[in-house]
């Protein structure tokens, strides 16, 4: 037990710049951003990083929507202006389609949350129950991204 919660304490700072990924805009959106590694969850897969919000009934679902895919952008956009400025071969290029895929691919919680963004609404906080198609298709997407960050970086 303690050995999963080490090995899980270990690699959840990597996923903070997910995180912060989705606190960007909600932070230009005037909302409260919370982050937490490692939270306490009572769903069948323990995330090892959450970002949080209040939301209000007046916040509008297109902030939502833009909040909970904004990782997804904001990473391709860093892997263009990587190619861009530095031009990174080897091993930089590889940790970079590594790192800003990984970053940039939204979870299911985050396309659940696209998906019903009334739902995170009335909850009043980016929740919403995610079904399998979310995971398939987060699944789906981080190949996708992971393509389009290595084209990016390596060609």
């Amino acid at each position: 037990m303690w050995q999963s919660r080490l090995a899980r304490g270990v690699i959840a700072p990597v996923v903070l710049p997910h995180e912060l990924g989705h606190a960007l805009p909600a932070t230009a959106a005037r909302l409260q951003a919370r982050i937490t590694l490692l939270p306490d969850w009572d769903g069948s897969q323990q995330p090892l990083g959450r970002f949080n919000a209040e939301l209000t009934p007046s916040t509008p679902l297109w902030v939502i929507r833009l909040i909970a895919l904004a990782p997804v952008p904001i990473f391709i956009a860093l892997a263009v202006g990587i190619r861009l400025t530095l031009s990174p071969s080897g091993p930089s290029a590889v940790g970079t389609v590594l790192c800003c895929s990984l970053w940039a691919a939204p979870s299911g919680g985050d396309l659940a949350v696209a998906r019903e963004p009334a739902q995170a609404r009335a909850a009043g906080e980016f929740l919403v129950t995610t079904a399998g198609q979310e995971r398939v298709l987060s699944n789906l997407i981080s190949i996708t991204v992971t393509g389009v960050v290595g084209a990016v970086v390596l060609i």
